[in-house]
């Protein structure tokens, strides 16, 4: 029988204890993760590129990420080059390659602790922040357990503290509460009536779903704290204005002061992973508009961290991508150039607009796309007949996104080369002490063990703890199932 090298590679990375990552340094206190998911070397090029020329700052410019550039990561899964945010995000929370759509089980579909369960242990405060559901891949890889990702009710149920896991998260934001309301319920998507929010209520957590409830948020809030501000994600930056919810550089920083507090007379500190989630949705969506305004978001949000860092010498931080989505090319048609100020003008994301074009009758239909998606959400110049015919044959969300995303891409001068995520490697961004150990290139994995050497974890103690939880919320086998998540665009737009 022959073995490839790159299955022994992961045979060699999923089987056995892990080796001891080292003692926890003594000048650490608190330790921020930070994930831009689907974010890849070209999309920093292009948000770069559009800052630079929009604001005409010279050709040396660097955004406040590139001056913390540190290294690269390697991305792929332990069965498949090309890795999902599942796979993707369990190396961060557990320092140990698992099989795309796996959340915190091993390639055995046995339950593997999580940074973030051990430094909850170990007395640190814990927090998970994004704009994605909260119960989605890369949240969830830091504080659940299930054999496939889509399992989101048995995951708001562990998240909760309402399952054998108990609690170990004491923070979230984020989106997706209709994860957490019962199925007779308007805007739930859960597949039972069990109205955990309801439950979670009941075991003391403080719970919010409005903008309203978090400007009014104190930075000693009673702990465990939960706002969940849209029943879907948390929209994108560019429809903030039409959509009454805190950004991402609001929660992250409202989470970090309410941390802060809380373990200021502890003897550990907090632990937290922020994520800038909806970076990947816009590369899915082919939608670089929205994408790079997603990426400018992270930009200030990576700054208040950083500032934070300043003023607390005893934080550190890294931030990286579990992989890089809808393989982003700068150029196109063997055209040597490239203008992101095409980009300027757009208004409204393709996902948004593209939902109002299919709500429309038909008879509407031709209209708005020439009246208001066209020109005025895409700030579309030269509305062509032919770019119009695309968007009007569109007959489901997938098909109008596409048709949005060429009509500005050609003049542009960009392309995309898949609806999915790609192989390659990704940028490593880092502040604070003990961080030039992440210089260079690395396996993803040894980011996951970087943190657990920051935290002073055992992941092997935390392991243990976990090995009887339940990780199935319906019958499943890796055999019988097609377990490489590949989503469509409709799956993040339901």
């Amino acid at each position: 029988m022959k073995v490839s090298l790159f299955s022994l590679f992961a045979l060699s990375v999923a089987a056995g204890p892990l080796p001891s990552p080292g003692a926890k340094p003594s000048d650490v206190r608190n330790v921020i993760m930070m994930v831009s998911d689907g974010f890849g070397p070209a999309s920093e090029t292009f948000a770069r590129a559009y800052v630079q020329q929009s604001d005409r700052f010279p050709m040396n410019y660097m955004s406040f990420l590139d001056e913390l550039l540190i290294g690269s990561s390697r991305t792929r899964s332990s069965d498949s080059f090309v890795t999902d945010s599942a796979a993707g995000a369990v190396v961060f929370a557990s320092a140990r390659k698992t099989y795309n759509n796996a959340i915190g089980v091993d390639d055995n579909v046995k339950p593997i602790g999580t940074n973030m369960e051990g430094a909850h242990r170990l007395g640190y405060k814990t927090g998970l922040v994004v704009k994605s559901f909260i119960t989605d891949a890369t949240p969830s890889a830091f504080a659940a357990h299930a054999a496939a990702r889509q399992m989101m009710d048995l995951i708001a149920e562990q998240m909760g503290g309402l399952t054998d896991l108990g609690q170990n998260v004491d923070l979230m934001f984020g989106g997706g509460r209709c994860r957490f309301i019962g199925n007779s319920t308007k805007g739930s998507c859960r597949t039972d009536d069990k109205d955990v929010w309801g439950e979670m209520g009941k075991k003391g957590w403080t719970l919010m779903s409005t903008n309203d409830e978090f400007k009014a948020l104190s930075t000693s809030p009673k702990l465990p704290l939960m706002g969940l501000f849209d029943l879907d994600n948390v929209p994108y930056a560019m429809d903030y204005k039409i959509n009454d919810v805190p950004t991402l550089p609001q929660m992250a920083k409202k989470a970090i002061d309410v941390l802060a507090e809380a373990s200021k007379d502890s003897e550990q500190g907090f632990f937290m992973m922020i994520e800038g989630s909806r970076i990947d949705h816009a590369g899915h969506d082919n939608d670089v508009g929205t994408h790079f305004r997603e990426i400018v978001e992270y930009w200030e949000t990576i700054k208040l961290v950083s500032d934070y860092i300043d003023e607390h010498p005893d934080t550190v931080m890294v931030s990286t991508s579990d992989h890089e989505t809808g393989g982003l090319g700068l150029g196109r048609n063997n055209q040597y150039w490239v203008y992101p100020l095409v980009y300027a003008n757009q208004t409204m994301s393709q996902q948004v607009s593209c939902q109002n074009f299919l709500k429309l009758p038909m008879e509407k239909r031709g209209q708005y796309v020439t009246e208001v998606m066209l020109p005025v959400h895409l700030g579309l110049g030269n509305v062509t007949a032919a770019k119009a015919s695309a968007v009007l044959k569109a007959t489901n969300q997938s098909n109008c996104l596409l048709a949005m995303s060429e009509a500005l891409a050609v003049d542009a001068n960009i392309m995309w080369t898949t609806l999915g995520h790609t192989g390659v490697d990704v940028n490593i961004y880092a502040k604070g002490k003990h961080t030039q150990e992440l210089a260079g290139n690395h396996e993803n994995t040894d980011i996951g063990m970087w943190l657990t050497k920051m935290l002073g974890v055992d992941l092997n103690e935390a392991t243990e703890r976990v090995k009887d939880v339940n990780v199935f919320q319906y019958p499943y086998t890796k055999a019988n199932s097609t377990y490489v998540f590949i989503p469509s665009l409709d799956y993040y737009h339901k």
